[in-house]
């Protein structure tokens, strides 16, 4: 029996931003924010991309969606190629890929209301208008743990976690299949952020919804997520089932990571893993493996061979020399 295709197959993607200066602004470099990276997501499924900020998380969920252009690479969704399509087949693609922003306040138009803001989709793609469309973003209320009543209210007479319920009505009112959730808790009190996580996992199985769920909590990870990758300086460097990548990270900076966890259970005692200096510039990144310059166990060939991301494990992908391959 051959295994389900996925959802969404990313190969190679790149984003790197343009470095101008002098009076007639030539570029004199470019910023790899997104360094060719490849993941693939099945449906239903919930990948976490985590890293430190800076790595190029966001800027990779916002370009597999196109709202920035790629520098190269390729994204398929449900069997098409994103960056080909045209205008209009864009337009219709919009209704299946959704975003949930990580400020939920300085993503809604404070001069509109929330039915307004969630509706307004609804009239740009043609779906529902009038009393049909005020069903509709009502409805989508009610799901998100708000009330009818709060659709003529504002962004500034909400709490925080409130707008956050806002913006993931706004991104399902289209009944999307695949939503990018973009550090969607960060910004939340403490207090709040479980509220918030248990609505999306409520929402997945209710709507069969499939997540890039990024982020740089590893514990929000571990309770949301099927799969891990990790993100270091616009690379992917491991990627693996998420018991396996708990129980048994490969890469230093995983391990690195994974130490900085604080642990719940009394008496234990995690070795904590300390990296040194700070996180290079993605503008001018170090050469060969672009964590060399910080990693406890590095070697001379760390520093003059770009390791590829290869097979260490079933189902289990890292990125570094001194993780041998299995076949």
């Amino acid at each position: 029996m051959e295994a389900p295709q996925p959802i969404l197959e990313v190969e190679g993607l790149k984003k790197y931003f343009s470095i101008k200066a002098g009076v007639f602004s030539r570029v004199t470099g470019h910023v790899r924010a997104v360094d060719g990276i490849s993941l693939k997501i099945h449906s239903g499924e919930t990948y976490g991309l985590v890293g430190e900020s800076g790595c190029g998380k966001s800027t990779a969920g916002m370009t597999i969606l196109r709202m920035l252009n790629p520098t190269a690479g390729s994204v398929n969704f449900m069997g098409e190629d994103v960056f080909a399509m045209g205008k209009e087949k864009m337009r219709n693609l919009r209704k299946n890929m959704q975003i949930i922003f990580q400020d939920p306040y300085s993503s809604l138009n404070p001069r509109m209301s929330v039915g307004e803001a969630i509706g307004e989709a609804l009239e740009v793609h043609g779906i529902a208008r009038g009393k049909e469309r005020r069903e509709r973003v009502e409805s989508i209320l009610k799901v998100c743990g708000l009330d009818s009543y709060h659709y003529r209210r504002y962004p500034h007479e909400f709490s925080g976690g409130q707008r956050q319920r806002v913006g993931i009505a706004r991104a399902l009112v289209l009944e999307p299949r695949f939503i990018v959730a973009d550090e969607p808790i960060s910004a939340l009190d403490v207090s709040i952020q479980s509220q918030i996580v248990n609505l999306l996992e409520e929402l997945q199985e209710k709507f069969g919804l499939t997540f890039l769920f990024i982020s740089h909590d590893l514990s929000v990870v571990k309770h949301m997520a099927d799969r891990v990758g990790v993100m270091y300086l616009g690379r992917i460097v491991e990627d693996a089932p998420k018991k396996e990548f708990y129980a048994s990270p490969l890469h230093p900076y995983s391990q690195a990571l994974l130490s900085a966890v604080p642990s719940m259970l009394p008496g234990f005692d995690k070795k904590r893993v300390i990296l040194k200096g700070d996180v290079p510039s993605p503008a001018n990144p170090p050469p060969g493996c672009t964590f060399h310059t910080r990693c406890p166990r590095a070697v001379k060939m760390c520093s003059e061979e770009v390791p590829v991301l290869k097979k260490v494990g079933p189902d289990h992908y890292a990125s570094c020399h001194l993780v041998e391959e299995v076949s």
